[in-house]
């Protein structure tokens, strides 16, 4: 039988991202149908009721969450998966978006052999739920006497009719039932007890079976003991009393639910799996950044993830005649994913350094270096500085980040320096072009690097936090604390609401004797 052709529903605000899962699913022979936020996802869902959701979490307009919430009420009882689009999160919102109704999450940027082996493992629980689905619906179509097993007997229990269903059921013909005990249809220990029950029930009307719904175990003409419902009800005939029973065989169902229960398991270890790997990430990332350095007295720098682990990466050396070099780092996307991206570029800034190269050869290799290793698509704005080790002077590079900008003492902004540079890792640097500005600086200040994570911040009602809210802070704070002023400026802004983007801030001391 041909499979059956998957309507997803992607909803996604980044256009890139739908297009990649797009050209995913269509290769697996799926229909996607594209939302750009949670308001359109949910009105796409209810016009074209598509087997599968892909849900992003954070999207204007109406959030991954409450879209999900709002699909979730629109389904009822049927159920259609959800899966959560994750750049690699933290816990709570993956345990969140499960919370309101997700059944699973997949991590961006998305591989597709991961993305089509759990996509397949999808089809075949879709296929599953559709095969038990169809069979619930019979069964209470035909109930009553076409699909349940129907055994009618007397006060003593011996057994006067029974229908094709029973005979299906229990592997025997109409004959060999009736005149028969009830007792043959059922294992021991229930066997040896039935009569008690029975005259319990007639000398005292004390109830244990007749009147509900019971989950028991029946016995096949071969010996099979299998799990039944049974439903007895207790009917007064005008010259004698009878008892009419409906058996359901639900061995089938008790091993979809075996199946579903080892499926979970197997995504509950996936996703401890994941969890070991993240954490084995982060502490090798943690490893290749020089700590000692970011505590050099003329450095305060802060990394603020959105989640739980940041893909902004700020790193700081010293050079054999004391100049200072500093990058601040921004990959796309978010998380661990997004702080990979910079890894290989840490060793090259630490090594270039070391051997005190002109920061437009550093930032050469480093551009390099980062286009032969990162795929289409990637790439990790940024901007890098070189302060002389004995004159006020040096030189900056700026490429895909809010402007650098050099404050005096008092917080007025005497220089700015704006992203003339494509962000590293896009085209070789023989393309590109590397152009260096110089910085000189005639009264002691501070050099002030930030990530767009600062400057686009939203508050609850829509507002950023922008250049102008940092511009505030340094005007107004000292500058032994403008970092601490920094932050607490932000959390203000934000006010609870959670931030879009991993948000870093470097600062470095700039004197009149030495960077």
């Amino acid at each position: 039988m041909a499979e059956k052709i998957l309507r997803v529903l992607i909803a996604d605000d980044i256009a890139s991202n739908r297009t990649i899962v797009g050209a995913f699913l269509a290769h697996l022979d799926c229909v996607p149908l594209f939302a750009s936020d949670g308001v359109e996802a949910v009105d796409i869902f209810r016009r074209e009721s598509p087997d599968v959701v892909l849900m992003d979490l954070m999207m204007p307009r109406m959030d991954g969450f409450e879209a999900i919430r709002q699909i979730r009420a629109i389904a009822g009882d049927h159920w259609v998966p959800i899966i959560i689009l994750s750049a690699l999160s933290g816990e709570g919102d993956i345990v969140h978006g499960l919370d309101v109704g997700a059944d699973d999450y997949l991590a961006k940027p998305l591989s597709f052999p991961v993305f089509s082996a759990r996509f397949k493992a999808l089809r075949r629980l879709l296929e599953m739920q559709r095969r038990l689905s169809s069979s619930l619906e019979q069964v209470r179509a035909v109930a009553n006497g076409v699909i349940d097993g129907i055994v009618s007997a007397d006060g003593d229990g011996t057994i006067l009719s029974v229908n094709r269903a029973m005979c299906k059921i229990f592997g025997y013909g109409p004959a060999e039932m009736v005149g028969q005990n009830l007792r043959m249809l059922m294992p021991g220990p229930y066997a040896d007890a039935h009569d008690g029950y029975l005259q319990r029930f007639l000398d005292t009307g004390q109830k244990q079976i007749v009147g509900q719904i019971r989950e028991l175990e029946a016995v096949r003409k071969d010996g099979t003991v299998f799990p039944i419902e049974l439903g007895v009800s207790d009917l007064h005939m005008p010259n004698r009393r009878m008892f009419i029973g409906v058996i359901r065989d639900v061995s089938e169902g008790r091993r979809i639910q075996r199946k579903l229960a080892e499926d979970a398991a197997r995504l509950q270890r996936y996703h401890d799996e994941s969890e070991r790997e993240q954490a084995l990430a982060m502490s090798i990332m943690e490893r290749q950044i020089r700590s000692d350095w970011l505590h050099d007295k003329a450095v305060q720098y802060a990394v603020m993830p959105a989640r739980n682990f940041s893909g902004d990466v700020v790193a700081v050396a010293r050079s054999a005649d004391n100049a200072l070099y500093a990058m601040l780092a921004d990959a796309t996307g978010h998380g661990l994913a997004a702080a990979m991206s910079v890894l290989p570029a840490l060793g090259a800034f630490y090594r270039g350094a070391a051997r005190n190269v002109p920061l437009e050869v550093l930032v050469t290799e480093l551009n390099d270096l980062l286009c032969g290793l990162l795929p289409p698509g990637h790439f990790v704005a940024s901007a890098l500085v070189r302060l002389d080790g004995s004159h006020p002077a040096g030189q900056i590079w700026v490429g895909g980040v809010p402007d650098v900008i050099f404050v005096d003492d008092d917080g007025q902004v005497r220089q700015s320096f704006i992203s003339r540079q494509l962000p590293l890792g896009i085209l070789p640097s023989a393309q590109a072009g590397v152009a260096c500005e110089p910085l000189h600086w005639d009264t002691p200040g501070q050099l002030v690097l930030c990530s767009d994570g600062l400057t686009e911040a939203e508050s609850a009602d829509g507002r950023p936090f922008g250049r102008a809210g940092l511009e505030k802070v340094l005007n107004a704070t000292p500058r032994a604390n403008r970092l601490k002023g920094l932050r607490q400026a932000l959390n203000r802004h934000l006010a609870g609401h959670p931030a879009a983007d991993d948000v870093s801030v470097l600062m470095l001391d700039c004197g009149l004797g030495a960077g």
